[in-house]
């Protein structure tokens, strides 16, 4: 890996030996593409194309499931007999290399099992007694805030561990009203390729400035399989759509768009349905319709090849298509996202590389115009 001409811009000596050289080597060139003074013609020649084969990524998980005192001491999960968190952290794992063709590799560094709940950024924390108490008899009661970000690396040290480890992701697991989004990211200075509209697309509130882009999956143990995998989806909607659809995703406004291409569905163009979105799929009316037995002719099935686009239409339901109900949907829909090898006007036929490897993508092969600036439209945590 050819890094150690930016450590030295950097005002370093050398790459590092050992198992830290890779982190030294990839946080540099985050700082340095992110941080604006590597530019997109150094950025292309400089770094080698990263391979299709297999990405590993490291994960903290860290699940908020406090041990009931006045529950027979039992973890609060137990206790309402909602999933088990860790049980779905190995769905998740094993259902981002299925639908990757093997390329995501999750890796879990470290389990906490808190012990407790989360505070909020006003400060507020409940107790077993309050959270109760909540739930069971005064929901309108609940605390409208947010879960710090900042607080939660305090706590758990997760900048140091994120160095010391090569994180690039933690994942979250909690209780109704602890209050975090389905995903959260932060780049470095809050830089992204193309300015937005939609402030959902980049949502770092809090999160603290750590050089590199991190994510922060939220997810609900009250909720199954279907659920994690919405938010995950919703995950790969944002940041695909900040790169490979140019912080446009709207098909009248960039109908050319490949992004936008690959999110119609019949309701909007009839006859000319390709794999759709999260909540849609080619036959859906409305959101979430994902068991639809109506039959639509659809395109969906040529973005398995692409970016070779056979033009090969499919009379298709949910039954036929093999996206009937919210888990067989989003496992079909996450299995058709473009992961082959290449590149195509500028980006990468691996769209799955924006998703788990972004720093290292858009330095590599930064978009075509990229700009890199601060996010205007953002969800700030202000």
């Amino acid at each position: 890996m050819r890094c150690c001409h930016w450590l030295r811009k950097l005002g370093r000596k050398s790459c590092g030996t050992g198992g830290q050289q890779q982190w030294r080597c990839l946080f540099s060139v985050s700082i340095a593409c992110l941080g604006g003074w590597l530019d997109k013609s150094e950025a292309g020649q400089a770094l080698d194309t990263p391979s299709t084969g297999t990405q590993v990524v490291n994960v903290i998980v860290i699940n908020f499931d406090p041990i009931l005192k006045t529950r027979n001491n039992v973890r609060l999960h137990e206790y309402m007999k909602w999933s088990d968190p860790w049980q779905l952290t190995d769905r998740m794992i094993a259902d981002a290399k299925l639908t990757s063709g093997g390329y995501v590799d999750y890796r879990v560094v470290e389990k906490i099992d808190y012990d407790g709940f989360t505070t909020f950024r006003d400060g507020f924390t409940y107790t077993e007694e309050s959270f109760l108490h909540m739930w069971e008899k005064d929901r309108a009661s609940a605390n409208p805030g947010m879960t710090s970000f900042k607080w939660l690396f305090g706590k758990f040290d997760l900048e140091a561990k994120i160095r010391e480890e090569d994180v690039r992701e933690i994942w979250l697991w909690g209780a109704p009203y602890m209050a975090w989004d389905e995903f959260h990211w932060k780049t470095p200075g809050d830089k992204i390729p193309y300015q937005t509209d939609n402030p959902w697309f980049y949502r770092p509130y809090d999160i603290p400035e750590i050089g590199r882009t991190i994510w922060i999956m939220g997810w609900n143990y009250e909720r199954g399989e279907g659920e994690m995998l919405e938010s995950y989806c919703h995950r790969i909607e944002s940041v695909l759509a900040l790169t490979v659809g140019r912080g446009v995703w709207d098909h009248k406004r960039n109908p050319k768009n490949v992004w936008n291409q690959f999110t119609r569905v019949d309701k909007d163009f009839p006859g000319e349905a390709e794999v759709g979105s999260v909540h849609f799929a080619p036959n859906s009316v409305s959101d979430y319709d994902w068991s639809n037995t109506n039959f639509v002719w659809t395109y969906a099935d040529d973005w398995l090849t692409y970016p070779v686009l056979p033009r090969k239409r499919k009379l298709l339901n949910a039954a036929t298509g093999g996206w009937d109900g919210i888990v067989n949907h989003h496992l079909w829909w996450m299995k058709h996202l473009p992961h082959n090898a290449g590149t195509t006007d500028g980006f990468y036929n691996n769209w799955w590389q924006y998703i788990v490897n972004y720093d290292e993508a858009v330095c590599r092969l930064p978009p075509p115009g990229a700009a890199f600036h601060k996010a205007k439209r953002a969800m700030y945590s202000n």
